[in-house]
């Protein structure tokens, strides 16, 4: 598992982005990634969900 620490300053800026910015910038990290990687976690969560719920 890969992690990214993150500066104090980086993190303040961020705190300024509008709403807007930030759905920008996820729609654009989801373009980079496969759909497979959500379908993968999309189906685990259903698992989990099936199977603490009991259904």
């Amino acid at each position: 598992m890969a992690f990214q620490k993150l500066e104090d300053g980086y993190i303040e800026k961020n705190k300024l982005l509008t709403l807007n910015d930030r759905l920008e910038f996820l729609e654009e990290y989801r373009l980079l990634l496969p759909e497979s990687v959500f379908l993968e976690k999309q189906k685990q969560y259903l698992k989990d969900w099936e199977s603490v719920s009991g259904t």
